[in-house]
């Protein structure tokens, strides 16, 4: 009988808040009774490059779209509404499209602005739901009109505005232009959540689920189908007091104190979203189980990369790969004639997920018949950070850090945290390469956990092996 592969992308769930999560009943259930991967590795630090790594089986440096430097002058910046940034050229041949081979028909469903039709994140798809379009302007549609000319006009538009905000910044002393800065900033921060809802519990999971369910009832053409859902209710900002600051910049350059009542609440806010996620999760399973998709399939929840609540001195993602960030869930389980079978497998040895994408192939072409193939044959794992994401600003922060305090302190924090580092997995032993931009660190992770402290000057040797590995791919 042909089987499905449906693939849950958690996305910005990182794996602890997952393996010691009680509140979890569905997605607990399943990392207790199918295959439960518990050092996953996610190949980048954030969406796109995790995403083009998985798709093409690809390093995310070997991807130039995805891992180029967007927060440096002269580069391709990117869209911060996600409609003309590409993270993979027109070519790249992609899981869906191999899956063609084996007769399967493709479908993306995503509430995610970077994972779209528009972003060549979904070449080979044979199907793409755009949910996000729809889903998170709906909250309100006024502002979203308002802000369509900047969306229209691309990068040309925000230039134009840039200057013309420097010019008038030239009139105000600097304690002024460093208060309106903030203000201006805060507001901004402010109208964008409300009009994509990121303050909401919700941020498109029951759209995304209602697409599927429609799907399934008038267009499922009883091809085998590889689906992919794409949730983002773990992404920031979260549903907390609106007069809590979530501008992580704020934080990481000093403005706002980094303080652990801060983090707290922030993580408690995500929290929330990983419970309310969980039962969308069980939702979505209801309605794959009803129309058939389980009656023969492999089902995988994993996520694309962590977020750091004041660990390490980070907030967020798109971060140096310290296991807050590197580390996802990563969970599979075989469903027949509508019912799990129940193996209660788990797998401690770091894997990535990268290696997700042969593991598909194989179950799709009958080579294995649950989540196995090399994922749990890899040697060497890393995570590579490659950058931040968020450079769609960088001309404005040029411009006013040469009089305003703050975007000074802003614009060196994004300069700091643009730097490129990389994790590489050896068993027990974990080393986070900075190429040059400070000194690396070794950790056992299994004794050490957290991280907190560097063993690299009693084990030199261990360190020059992982060195010579990655320099050597």
């Amino acid at each position: 009988m042909d089987k499905n592969i449906i693939v849950l992308m958690l996305d910005t769930v990182r794996a602890e808040d997952v393996h010691h999560n009680s509140n979890l009943s569905t997605i607990g259930y399943i990392a207790r009774n199918g295959t439960n991967y518990t050092n996953a590795v996610a190949p980048g630090t954030w969406t796109a490059p995790t995403h083009a790594s998985l798709f093409t089986n690809s390093k995310v440096t070997r991807i130039k779209e995805a891992s180029q430097d967007f927060f440096r002058n002269g580069t391709i910046k990117i869209d911060p509404w996600m409609v003309r940034t590409k993270f993979l050229n027109e070519g790249a041949e992609t899981i869906a499209s191999k899956l063609s081979e084996y007769n399967y028909y493709s479908v993306l469903f995503s509430n995610n602005p970077f994972l779209t039709s528009y972003t060549n994140l979904a070449i080979g798809f044979d199907k793409v739901y755009d949910v996000w379009m729809y889903s998170n302007a709906k909250y309100n549609e006024k502002l979203v009109e308002k802000m369509s000319f900047i969306i229209n006009g691309g990068s040309k538009v925000r230039k134009r505005m840039y200057k013309v905000s420097y010019a008038m910044s030239k009139l105000m002393p600097v304690p002024v232009l460093d208060s309106v800065y903030l203000k201006l900033r805060a507001k901004l921060n402010k109208k964008v959540a409300e009009a994509d809802g990121t303050y909401r519990l919700d941020r498109g999971a029951i759209d995304t689920n209602k697409e599927l369910s429609n799907y399934l009832k008038y267009n499922y053409n009883y091809k085998q189908q590889f689906i992919f859902i794409n949730y983002i209710e773990a992404h920031e900002n979260y549903p907390i007091s609106k007069d809590k600051v979530q501008d992580k910049w704020l934080y990481l350059s000093g403005v706002e104190e980094m303080d652990e009542n801060t983090t707290r609440s922030l993580h408690n806010g995500y929290l929330r979203r990983i419970s309310y996620l969980d039962k969308r999760v069980g939702e979505v399973i209801n309605i794959l189980n009803k129309n058939g998709m389980l009656d023969n399939a492999t089902l995988i929840i994993t996520s694309d990369h962590g977020q750091a609540f004041g660990e390490h001195k980070m907030l967020y993602h798109a971060m140096p790969p310290y296991e807050e960030v590197a580390k996802v869930p990563l969970i599979a389980i075989n469903y027949e004639n509508g019912k799990a079978i129940k193996v209660r497998d788990q797998v401690d040895k770091p894997v990535s997920l990268l290696s997700l994408h042969d593991a598909i192939i194989r179950l799709a072409s009958g080579k294995e018949d649950y989540l196995n193939g090399n994922i749990r044959g890899s040697r060497y794992t890393t995570c590579e950070h490659t950058g931040i994401s968020e450079g769609w600003d960088e001309e404005l922060l040029l411009l006013l850090k040469k009089r305003a305090n703050n975007a000074r302190k802003i614009y060196a924090a994004k300069k700091k945290y643009n730097r490129k580092a990389t994790a590489v997995y050896k068993g027990n032993m974990k080393l986070i390469h900075f190429f040059g931009a400070k000194p690396d660190e070794l950790y056992n992770i299994e004794n050490d956990p957290k991280e907190t402290t560097n063993i690299i000057g009693q084990n030199r040797s261990i360190a020059i092996d992982m060195l010579q590995y990655l320099h050597g791919e």
